[in-house]
Parts: C-alpha cells; sequence; structure tokens
C-alpha cells in the first residue's frame, strides 16, 4: 500500500479553496487522465475513522459528473483517506487532512493508464476495455432514444460492475427521458438513499418532480443539490429559472449572480449574464 500513497503525492496536485462554513468542511476536485481531460464516472470514496482511531467509521462514495467533477460534505475534522477509480486507470489512494475551522481541499487529481486488464478495489477482476466499450454502447442507446435496449445494456452493466453508481443514475435519467416518473424516482430515491449527500442524485430528483409539474419539491431538491455541491452552477441555475416562472425576481437575481461569481466562464455563466440583460 505504501507505494500507492507515494504515487499518490506524486500525481496529485493539491490546492486550498475559501475558507469552510462553520461546522462543515467540503472535500472536492476535478479527476483528469494524463492528457489533463475530465474522467466522467470514476469513483471517489471518502473514509475516516475505525479500527485504531478514536472515532467511528465514515463512509461516503460518489461519482465523478461529465465534467470530471466531485464533492462531498463532511462534519468530522480528521485524517480522511481518498480512493479513486476509473476503468482503464491506475487507482489512487491519497490521505487529505480535513480541519472543519480551515480550509476546504480543492483536489486536481492525474489518474495513469493501464494496460492490465486486472482493475484494483471496487473493480478488481474487471476487464476495463471490454467495461468501457459497454458503457459506450449503453450512452450511444441513449442517445439515440432506444430505451429499452439502454436500460438493458445499463442493467447488464451494473450487474458485471455494481460499484459504478453512474450506472444507477443513468438508468434513473433513461426513466425520466422516457417519462416514466415513478421509475425515475425510484432510481434516484436509491442513490440519495445509499449517500444522502450525492449531488447527482438529489439534483436528479428536482428533474423529476420538475418534469411532473410540482416546482415547490423541484425547488427543495435542487437547494440540497446546491447544498451538497457548493460549486456546481447547474442547481443554482435551475434555482434561478423556478423563481423567475413564479414571478420572483430578486430571488432569481441572487441565484444568477451566484452562477456567475463562481464559474464565469461556464455555459451557465453565459445563459445567467443574458438572463440578467433580458430583466427589465
Amino acid at each position: 500500500m505504501a507505494h500507492l500513497w507515494k504515487a499518490a503525492a506524486a500525481l496529485i496536485a493539491l490546492s486550498l479553496a475559501a475558507p469552510a462554513q462553520a461546522q462543515t468542511s467540503r472535500i472536492g476536485g476535478v479527476v483528469r487522465d494524463e492528457t489533463g481531460g475530465t474522467i466522467r464516472g470514476a469513483i471517489v470514496r471518502a473514509a475516516t475513522g475505525g479500527p485504531g482511531t478514536p472515532s467511528a467509521p465514515v463512509s461516503l462514495t460518489t461519482a465523478t459528473d461529465d465534467r470530471g467533477r466531485f464533492a462531498f460534505i463532511v462534519t468530522r475534522s480528521g485524517d480522511w483517506r481518498i480512493t479513486f477509480e476509473a476503468p482503464g486507470f491506475q487507482a489512487l489512494i491519497m490521505p487529505v487532512a480535513i480541519r472543519l475551522t480551515g480550509p476546504a481541499p480543492n483536489l486536481d487529481v492525474k489518474l495513469e493508464r493501464r494496460e492490465s486488464p486486472e482493475a484494483f478495489g471496487a473493480l478488481a477482476g474487471v476487464d476495463s476495455k471490454s467495461l468501457s466499450a459497454q458503457l459506450a454502447s449503453a450512452a450511444a442507446l441513449f442517445d439515440e432514444g432506444r430505451y429499452d435496449q439502454a436500460l438493458a445494456a445499463y442493467r447488464e452493466i451494473r450487474a458485471r460492475a455494481p460499484a459504478l453508481t453512474l450506472v444507477n443514475l443513468q438508468i434513473g435519467n433513461i426513466h425520466l427521458a422516457a417519462k416514466s416518473y415513478a421509475d425515475a424516482e425510484a432510481a434516484f430515491q436509491e442513490i440519495v438513499k445509499n449517500d444522502p449527500q450525492d449531488a447527482n442524485g438529489l439534483f436528479a430528483m428536482g428533474a423529476v418532480k420538475e418534469a411532473q409539474g410540482h416546482a415547490a419539491d423541484a425547488h427543495g431538491w435542487y437547494q440540497k443539490a446546491s447544498a451538497a455541491d457548493g460549486i456546481w452552477t447547474r442547481p443554482l441555475m435551475k434555482l434561478a429559472l423556478l423563481a423567475r416562472a413564479s414571478g420572483d425576481r430578486a430571488a432569481a437575481a441572487r441565484y444568477l449572480a451566484r452562477v456567475i461569481d463562481l464559474d464565469p466562464a461556464s455555459t451557465d455563466a453565459r445563459q445567467a449574464t443574458d438572463m440578467q440583460r433580458e430583466t427589465p
């Protein structure tokens, strides 16, 4: 295991973000490949406590989004261990010291590709090349609107590699696209049940409620998603759109300003700027 710590130290650049809010901190960042491109669907686990420590164990799991980003909200100071896994890449483990009154770590992680079909940890024994091909095929079926076939493909992947939590999210997204709202909600609820701080799952619950016309419920879920990942602009954009639709232009303006402040170069920020200009 020692060589993994050494590799992590060599491959991971750590920068410090703004101070965390009182009594909570945030572990977040982005996962990239060796070229600097982001990795979607990487499994990220954060753990602390347990044997040999004075505190009970805590374990959190999430997956990177379509921009390779991840985030956890933590309520415990201490030494955390972060594990990064993705099909086709060497796994990395790194220690991160969290202090609730100190700066919040923002990690820029680079994973190296591997040639061996053997995987580490939760993906051990899975042929990453064939798994990546399956994921690409399933995504193509989804994009083409072949929902039944896409569902079957993702369910096969889930049975083969249950650690890939992104698969559960995609299954829910397929149900949502097919307007099977009850099935979509059940899939997303399972994600939130397993990890109440999974911003993607919380956001997806908001999308289901919004699709059904339940604006108040959608608002609540989008707020939870924003709280779980304080640098993700998409929930804030949704909140701005809901506020504007309800006639609350002051609230909409606040959300739009936060989007622009968080990520001025993003597509969401450009849309937010356009919306600000449209406001009489």
